[in-house]
Protein backbone atom coordinates (compact mmCIF):
# COMPACT_ATOMS: atom_id res chain seq x y z
CA UNK A 1 0.00 0.00 0.00
CA UNK A 2 1.68 3.50 -1.12
CA UNK A 3 1.72 6.25 0.95
CA UNK A 4 -1.18 8.10 -1.08
CA UNK A 5 -3.74 5.11 0.08
CA UNK A 6 -2.51 5.00 3.44
CA UNK A 7 -3.90 8.72 3.93
CA UNK A 8 -7.32 8.29 2.02
CA UNK A 9 -7.50 5.03 4.77
CA UNK A 10 -6.49 7.32 8.13
CA UNK A 11 -8.93 10.01 7.24
CA UNK A 12 -11.36 7.43 6.68
CA UNK A 13 -10.14 5.21 9.89
CA UNK A 14 -10.58 8.92 11.57
CA UNK A 15 -14.11 9.74 10.77
CA UNK A 16 -14.88 5.91 11.54
CA UNK A 17 -13.75 6.17 14.68
CA UNK A 18 -15.47 10.17 15.33
CA UNK A 19 -18.97 8.76 14.16
CA UNK A 20 -18.49 5.30 16.57
CA UNK A 21 -17.71 7.33 19.33
CA UNK A 22 -20.48 9.74 18.39
CA UNK A 23 -22.58 6.74 18.51
CA UNK A 24 -21.17 4.89 21.74
CA UNK A 25 -21.25 8.56 23.90
CA UNK A 26 -25.13 8.53 25.42
CA UNK A 27 -25.16 12.51 26.12
CA UNK A 28 -29.23 12.63 26.84
CA UNK A 29 -28.01 10.67 29.94
CA UNK A 30 -25.27 12.73 30.81
CA UNK A 31 -25.27 15.65 33.43
CA UNK A 32 -25.67 18.70 32.14
CA UNK A 33 -22.46 19.70 30.57
CA UNK A 34 -21.04 16.40 30.89
CA UNK A 35 -21.41 16.42 26.98
CA UNK A 36 -19.50 19.18 26.23
CA UNK A 37 -15.78 17.47 26.22
CA UNK A 38 -16.73 14.43 24.33
CA UNK A 39 -18.70 16.61 21.91
CA UNK A 40 -16.43 19.03 21.57
CA UNK A 41 -13.31 15.96 20.68
CA UNK A 42 -15.73 14.17 17.98
CA UNK A 43 -15.97 17.81 16.71
CA UNK A 44 -12.40 18.50 16.82
CA UNK A 45 -11.78 14.61 15.05
CA UNK A 46 -14.31 15.25 12.16
CA UNK A 47 -12.58 18.91 11.69
CA UNK A 48 -8.83 17.79 11.54
CA UNK A 49 -9.77 14.76 8.96
CA UNK A 50 -11.09 17.31 6.70
CA UNK A 51 -8.40 19.68 6.64
CA UNK A 52 -6.74 16.89 6.22
CA UNK A 53 -8.70 15.98 2.94
CA UNK A 54 -8.38 19.62 1.81
CA UNK A 55 -4.71 19.46 2.78
CA UNK A 56 -4.12 16.39 0.37
CA UNK A 57 -6.14 17.78 -2.51
CA UNK A 58 -4.79 21.01 -2.50
CA UNK A 59 -1.27 20.34 -1.89
CA UNK A 60 -0.69 16.73 -3.73
CA UNK A 61 2.21 14.89 -2.65
CA UNK A 62 5.09 14.19 -5.06
CA UNK A 63 6.10 10.67 -6.54
CA UNK A 64 8.90 10.12 -4.37
CA UNK A 65 6.05 10.94 -0.79
CA UNK A 66 3.89 9.06 -2.38
CA UNK A 67 5.86 6.10 -2.34
CA UNK A 68 7.68 6.97 1.27
CA UNK A 69 9.93 5.04 3.05
CA UNK A 70 7.83 3.03 5.95
CA UNK A 71 9.43 3.33 9.31
CA UNK A 72 10.92 0.89 11.10
CA UNK A 73 8.31 -1.90 13.13
CA UNK A 74 10.29 -1.78 16.72
CA UNK A 75 8.96 2.15 16.57
CA UNK A 76 5.44 0.20 16.11
CA UNK A 77 5.97 -1.96 19.06
CA UNK A 78 7.58 0.28 20.97
CA UNK A 79 4.55 2.66 21.23
CA UNK A 80 2.29 -0.01 21.85
CA UNK A 81 4.06 -1.31 24.66
CA UNK A 82 4.26 2.36 26.21
CA UNK A 83 0.80 2.79 25.75
CA UNK A 84 0.68 -0.10 28.16
CA UNK A 85 2.68 0.72 30.96
CA UNK A 86 1.13 4.29 30.23
CA UNK A 87 -2.29 3.19 31.40
CA UNK A 88 -0.89 0.76 33.88
CA UNK A 89 0.92 3.90 35.69
CA UNK A 90 -1.65 6.70 35.39
CA UNK A 91 -3.26 4.94 38.57
CA UNK A 92 -0.12 4.58 40.54
CA UNK A 93 1.85 7.58 39.35
CA UNK A 94 -0.78 10.32 38.58
CA UNK A 95 -2.64 11.27 35.31
CA UNK A 96 0.59 14.42 35.06
CA UNK A 97 3.31 12.72 35.65
CA UNK A 98 2.78 9.44 33.81
CA UNK A 99 1.47 11.68 31.29
CA UNK A 100 4.63 13.96 30.84
CA UNK A 101 6.44 10.87 30.28
CA UNK A 102 4.48 8.92 28.22
CA UNK A 103 3.90 11.73 25.68
CA UNK A 104 7.85 13.37 25.73
CA UNK A 105 8.90 9.84 25.19
CA UNK A 106 6.52 8.79 22.69
CA UNK A 107 7.69 11.99 20.75
CA UNK A 108 11.48 11.55 21.03
CA UNK A 109 10.18 7.82 19.47
CA UNK A 110 8.28 8.63 16.69
CA UNK A 111 10.69 11.62 15.72
CA UNK A 112 11.89 11.35 11.94
CA UNK A 113 14.48 13.74 11.94
CA UNK A 114 17.80 13.72 13.66
CA UNK A 115 17.47 14.54 17.42
CA UNK A 116 19.18 17.92 18.65
CA UNK A 117 19.39 19.28 21.98
CA UNK A 118 17.12 22.02 20.55
CA UNK A 119 14.48 19.43 19.31
CA UNK A 120 14.40 18.08 22.60
CA UNK A 121 13.68 21.23 24.38
CA UNK A 122 10.77 22.18 21.82
CA UNK A 123 9.06 18.91 22.45
CA UNK A 124 9.23 19.13 26.41
CA UNK A 125 7.87 22.58 26.10
CA UNK A 126 5.31 21.56 23.67
CA UNK A 127 4.42 18.66 26.02
CA UNK A 128 4.61 20.61 29.19
CA UNK A 129 2.01 23.13 27.48
CA UNK A 130 -0.24 20.25 26.67
CA UNK A 131 -0.31 19.13 29.97
CA UNK A 132 -0.61 22.92 31.40
CA UNK A 133 -4.15 22.70 29.08
CA UNK A 134 -5.48 19.45 29.98
CA UNK A 135 -5.08 21.28 33.82
CA UNK A 136 -6.75 23.92 33.10
CA UNK A 137 -9.40 22.31 31.05
CA UNK A 138 -10.53 19.19 33.77
CA UNK A 139 -9.70 21.18 37.00
CA UNK A 140 -10.75 24.81 35.98
CA UNK A 141 -13.63 24.44 33.61
CA UNK A 142 -15.34 20.81 33.83
CA UNK A 143 -14.38 20.56 37.43
CA UNK A 144 -13.38 16.67 37.44
CA UNK A 145 -10.26 14.94 38.76
CA UNK A 146 -8.18 13.27 37.10
CA UNK A 147 -6.57 10.53 38.66
CA UNK A 148 -3.83 11.54 41.37
CA UNK A 149 -0.91 9.34 41.73
CA UNK A 150 2.31 9.35 44.48
CA UNK A 151 3.29 12.79 43.31
CA UNK A 152 -0.43 14.68 42.79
Amino acid sequence: MNAWTREWLSVAVMLAMTGFFYWLTPTAAMVHGGSIFPNVLMILMAALAGIKVVSMLLFPQSKEAKTGERQPLWRFFLVLAAMVVYVAAVEYVGFYVSSLIFFFGVTLVIQVEERSPRSIAVRLAVVTGFLLFLWILFTKVLMAQLPKGIFF
